[in-house]
C-alpha cells in the first residue's frame, strides 16, 4: 500500500503540505531571504524535518501583542546526536555557536539531543550550516520520520556493538532528500555517512513521509537508563548472547490531558530475532506504519494506536507477509542493572566513566553554577569524548582514575557541583523545557522545578524522609517530553496554574504511573503528595522503593490517600505485562 494512494480528502492539512512539497523543500529557501520574521504555517511543518521548530517567545506574547508589536518569534534548532556521544571537539564547535547563535544557552535533550533556543530567523540558515561542519546535523532532528536513535551511552557495552547498531540504524532512516542540502549547506557535500545517507529506497517514507514521529531505542537486556519501553520500537540486546535481540513496538507516552482516547502505552514483546534480520524487521515495522498509521487524525497517528487497534498478533502477521524473518517468543526483559550513570563507574575494562547531573539538561551560566563555560574550560582541558544521557546530564568517557581525579577537580575549580554535594531526590529529578519556548507547553516545568524541589525537600525532612531516593519528573504538559508517566512521581501541567501527579511507577522503566491528582494548583502540589509520602514512612518495607509501595498498596487505601473531591482516575495508561 502506497501512502499517496489514500483518498486525499481522508488526510490532515499536516499530509497535503508534506505531499505537495517536493521532497520537504516547500518554499523554505525563498522565505529564508524574504524580511518577514516569521515563516508560513506550511514552512513551519516542514522545518521541523530539518530540526527546526519555530515558536515564539511565550514571556512577551501578552505585553507585545498589547503593544501592536505583534508576537517575538524564535526558533529552537534540534542537533540529532544517535546514542548521544559526541567529541569534545564537536561540543566546544556547538559550544562557541550558542556565544555566536544561540542566545548563550546550550539544552541537552532526553533523547540525547542538544538544542538551541531563542534564535531568530535571520540567524537560522548560518547556524545550521556551521552544525553541519562539525559533521553533525539536524536533519531528522523533528518530523514524521525516525527521529534521534537512543542508546544506553556507556562504553560498558562497546564490545557489544550498541553505538556501532545505534548508528547504522541512525544513518539507514534518515529521509531520502537532498533538500537539507540545497537549503543549509549551500550544496558542499558532508560525508555522507554523517548526513542524510538513503541506504534504503525512499519507498520507505515515501513522498509524505511517515503519518507521525517514530522513535527506535538501543539498549541491553541489563540497563534500561533510556526508557527504551517508551519507543515506538525498542531494540534489546541479549548481553548473554548478544547475536540475539528481542523488540517491542508500540510505545509512546504522549497523550491528551482532555482526551480520553489518548493514552501512554509501554512497548509490547514481539519477539526474539536473529541479530543479521535486524534490519528487515526494523524496515517492516516502518513500513506498515507508513502503509496503516493514521494520516487523517494526528493525535492518533503513533505506532501505539494501530498496535492498540490491531492486536499484536496481526501486526506480528503483517510483518511476516512483508519479510519473511524468524521471530521467535521470549520473556520480557528485567533490566535489573538500570543506571542514572552519575558519578563514577568503573567498566569491565578498567576504564573508568564520570556522570555530571545538569539542571534538567541546561547548560547555561547563571548565579548558581556557570555550567557553559565551566564545562567548556573543563572539556577543552581534557578533551575527553562525552556522552548525553537520556535523563539530559553529561558523561564524560574513556576516563582512566588518575583523570577522573584531574576531572573532579576541574570541575570543583568551574565551580560545577558535582556528585556529592547532590540529594538522592535533585539527583533523580528533572524537567521539560516548557515556558517560555515550547509551544505545546500548558504551564512551567523546567523553570517551577528548582522551587517546587525546595518545598518538597522541606516537606520530606519534616516526614524523616529527607534522604528519600526519589525518580522524579515534570512536564509542562501532558506530551510527556521528560517521560513523566514511568517516574515514581511525575507532575504534569494541566493549565497555567495546575498540574495533575502521578506516581507508582518503577525504576527500571516497566511499568507506567497511575493518576492521583487531578488539576492540582501548583501551590498545593507538596501539599496534596504530603498523606501519600506520610503514609509511605510508617508502612514501608526496609529499603522498598516509593514507586513498588504504591504499587502494592491496596485500591481502597490508595484512594483513601488521593485529593478528596477529585474525579476517578481515567484511563491514561496501558502496561505490558
Amino acid at each position: 500500500m502506497n501512502p499517496e494512494s489514500t483518498n486525499r480528502e481522508e488526510r490532515s492539512e499536516v499530509e497535503h503540505i508534506k505531499g505537495s512539497s517536493n521532497y520537504l523543500r516547500g518554499t523554505i529557501a525563498d522565505e529564508l531571504t524574504n524580511t518577514v520574521p516569521s515563516f508560513s504555517k506550511e514552512s513551519t511543518q516542514l522545518l521541523k524535518f530539518h530540526g527546526v521548530y519555530t515558536q515564539d517567545n511565550r514571556d512577551t506574547r501578552s505585553s507585545r501583542v498589547r503593544a501592536g508589536l505583534g508576537v517575538e518569534h524564535i526558533c529552537m534548532i534540534r542537533v540529532a546526536i544517535p546514542g548521544g556521544r559526541l567529541h569534545a571537539e564537536q561540543y566546544l564547535a556547538l559550544n562557541d555557536l550558542a556565544t555566536r547563535l544561540g542566545h548563550s544557552s546550550l539544552r541537552c535533550t532526553t533523547r540525547q539531543g542538544i538544542q538551541f533556543h531563542f534564535v531568530t530567523k535571520s540567524e537560522l540558515a548560518p547556524l545550521v550550516r556551521e552544525i553541519n561542519t562539525t559533521l553533525l546535523t539536524s536533519w531528522g532532528g523533528c518530523g514524521d520520520v525516525v527521529r534521534n536513535v537512543t542508546c544506553c551511552p556507556s562504553g560498558r557495552y562497546d564490545a557489544l556493538g550498541l553505538g556501532q547498531l545505534t548508528d547504522a540504524i541512525s544513518l539507514r532512516y534518515k529521509a531520502p532528500s537532498d533538500a537539507y542540502y540545497e537549503l543549509w549547506v549551500d550544496g558542499e557535500r558532508v560525508p555522507q555517512e554523517i548526513l542524510a545517507a538513503p541506504t534504503v529506497d525512499e519507498s520507505i517514507y515515501g513522498a509524505t513521509m511517515l503519518p507521525r514521529k517514530f522513535k527506535i531505542g538501543v539498549t541491553t537486556s541489563l540497563d534500561n537508563c533510556i526508557d527504551v519501553l517508551s519507543c515506538d520500537l525498542a531494540v534489546v540486546v541479549d548481553v548473554d548472547r548478544p547475536h540475539r535481540v528481542r523488540l517491542y513496538v508500540g510505545g509512546g507516552l504522549g497523550r491528551s490531558g482532555t482526551d480520553d482516547s489518548t493514552f501512554a502505552q509501554l512497548g509490547l514483546l514481539l519477539g526474539e530475532i536473529d541479530r543479521s534480520e535486524l534490519f528487515e524487521a526494523i524496515d517492516g515495522v516502518v513500513e506498515i506504519q507508513r502503509d496503516h498509521g493514521n494520516r487523517k487524525d494526528r493525535s492518533h497517528a503513533r505506532l501505539k494506536y494501530l498496535i492498540n487497534d490491531w492486536g499484536l498478533d496481526r501486526f506480528r502477521s503483517e510483518l511476516l507477509l512483508r519479510h519473511p524473518i524468524e521471530i521467535d517468543s521470549a520473556d520480557v526483559d528485567l533490566f535489573a542493572d538500570t543506571t542514572d550513570h552519575l558519578g563514577t563507574s568503573t567498566l569491565d575494562d578498567d576504564l573508568v566513566e564520570y556522570g555530571l547531573k545538569l539542571p534538567s539538561g541546561r547548560i547555561t551560566d547563571t548565579d548558581i553554577a556557570p555550567y557553559r563555560s565551566g564545562l567548556a574550560s573543563v572539556i577543552g582541558t581534557l578533551k575527553t569524548n562525552i556522552a548525553i544521557t537520556a535523563r539530559g546530564d553529561l558523561l564524560f568517557l574513556d576516563l582512566n582514575t588518575e583523570r577522573v581525579a584531574e576531572l573532579e577537580q576541574l570541575l570543583q575549580q568551574a565551580g560545577l557541583p558535582t556528585q556529592p554535594q547532590l540529594s538522592a531526590l535533585r539527583r533523580n529529578s528533572f524537567a521539560c523545557v516548557a515556558l517560555p519556548t515550547c509551544g505545546q507547553a500548558l504551564a512551567e516545568s523546567e523553570r517551577f522545578l528548582p522551587s517546587f524541589l525546595i518545598e518538597l525537600e522541606t516537606s520530606l525532612e519534616k516526614l524523616g524522609l529527607g534522604d528519600l531516593d526519589l525518580d522524579l519528573r515534570m512536564t509542562g504538559c501532558p506530551n510527556g517530553c521528560a517521560r513523566p508517566y514511568l517516574a515514581e512521581v511525575g507532575i504534569v501541567g494541566r493549565s497555567k496554574n495546575s498540574y495533575d501527579i502521578f506516581v507508582g511507577a518503577d525504576r527500571q522503566g516497566r511499568r507506567l504511573n497511575k493518576l492521583f491528582g487531578e488539576d492540582i494548583k501548583k501551590d498545593r502540589l507538596v501539599e496534596t503528595l504530603q498523606p501519600l509520602f506520610q503514609y509511605f514512612e510508617h508502612h514501608r518495607l526496609s529499603g522498598q522503593p516509593f514507586g513498588e509501595f504504591i504499587a502494592t498498596l491496596d485500591d481502597e487505601i490508595y484512594a483513601s490517600l488521593r485529593p478528596v473531591g477529585r474525579r476517578n482516575a481515567r484511563r491514561t495508561a496501558q502496561v505490558t505485562e
